[in-house]
């Protein structure tokens, strides 16, 4: 399926709302960590209403399971360490998450999944898209964007307040400054914020791109 979008197929099947949360910190040799998450509550809850037996709601989990699987073993040949996935907050909140040593293999690893399971938004055209580049105490995020048609259809604009996506970084080090005015910085310097609709997130016209000179 690496010519789909995973996760806006997946939302557009069980047409319900969610919140998709990307997380990464960064050590100050940029080493880190990565957890991709996506909030099931809702969704979880408006199965439980429809299916008195649980059958369809454990049918749903395992199909999820399997998809985090699948990217877990994929990012177990990268060169990742503790590498976790499974069910949080009473199993209302999916998660992905491990350990990387630098900045390539976190490219490697956002690119591991032909899916999209991994980085979750995946570009079609591009199997290599690099999400991070540094250079010295400068590092530069640029999220992937769609050019995908259907996107901007009127089912999908009516659609899209119903798919939040929520982007943090956290460092070891203070951050000087950041070039995006769409990123939210936190008083003591060290945790960046993009909060929006995921459909906005990927749409060229957006301003994704966050280049941080840390201190």
């Amino acid at each position: 399926m690496k010519k789909t979008y995973f996760i806006i197929f997946f939302l557009t099947l069980i047409f319900t709302s969610c919140t998709i949360t990307q997380e990464f910190h960064f050590k100050k040799d940029f080493s880190g960590s990565a957890k991709i998450a996506i909030d099931m509550g809702t969704f979880m809850g408006m199965m439980a209403g429809m299916d008195s037996t649980g059958t369809q709601s454990a049918t749903m989990k395992d199909s999820l399971d399997f998809a985090f699987e699948e990217s877990a073993e994929k990012l177990e040949g990268i060169g990742l360490t503790n590498i976790k996935y499974g069910w949080q907050d009473d199993g209302k909140l999916m998660f992905l998450s491990y350990d990387f040593i630098d900045i390539d293999i976190l490219n490697k690893a956002m690119n591991a999944s032909d899916d999209g399971n991994s980085a979750f938004i995946k570009n079609e055209d591009n199997d290599d898209h690099v999400y991070f580049t540094r250079k010295g105490k400068t590092l530069i995020y640029e999220g992937v964007k769609s050019n995908n048609d259907s996107l901007n259809t009127d089912e999908m604009a009516s659609m899209k307040d119903y798919y939040k996506y929520k982007l943090i970084f956290t460092f070891d080090r203070k951050v000087k400054s950041l070039d995006n005015p769409n990123v939210s910085l936190s008083e003591d310097k060290k945790k960046a914020i993009l909060s929006a609709s995921l459909f906005d997130v990927i749409s060229p016209e957006y301003n994704s791109t966050i280049k941080f000179k840390l201190k």
